[in-house]
């Protein structure tokens, strides 16, 4: 994961990537619920599998199937949401703000932690400029 910068966005840029984003999220959640349907459809697939968990201290913890099964891509596939859920609401939240700010010409300064906007700086004076 990186760290990028965007020195001097327009806000009304900023707004229009915050809303291709939320729907790309939406596209992904959409697609691995039918890649989960049809895995869990799947007849010779073990119900279960042994589990080995690695607990890091301030973490999120490790678990590893010795083996492929309905429970290891249930898990799986949670963990995969709980963090696209997490994405989405950062572009929820962003989409509000901005959405009363795009018309004004306002430019922003914006830090990514990886393609997810981590940090957002309105320049309020940038259309005195």
């Amino acid at each position: 994961m990186s760290a990028n910068l965007d020195m001097s966005i327009d806000v009304k840029e900023l707004h229009r990537r915050v809303l291709e984003n939320k729907k790309r999220v939406s596209e992904y959640v959409k697609n691995l619920y039918e890649i989960y349907k049809k895995i869990i459809s799947e007849n010779n697939l073990p119900d279960k599998s042994e589990r080995i968990v690695i607990d890091i201290p301030n973490s999120i913890s490790i678990i590893l199937y010795r083996e492929p099964s309905k429970e290891a891509y249930r898990e799986l596939f949670l963990k995969a949401v709980q963090f696209l859920k997490l994405e989405y609401a950062i572009y929820e939240a962003l989409e509000a703000r901005l959405s009363k700010l795009k018309d004004y010409g306002f430019k922003a300064m914006v830090r990514y932690f990886s393609d997810v906007p981590s940090l957002v700086v309105i320049d309020l004076d940038s259309t005195k400029k």
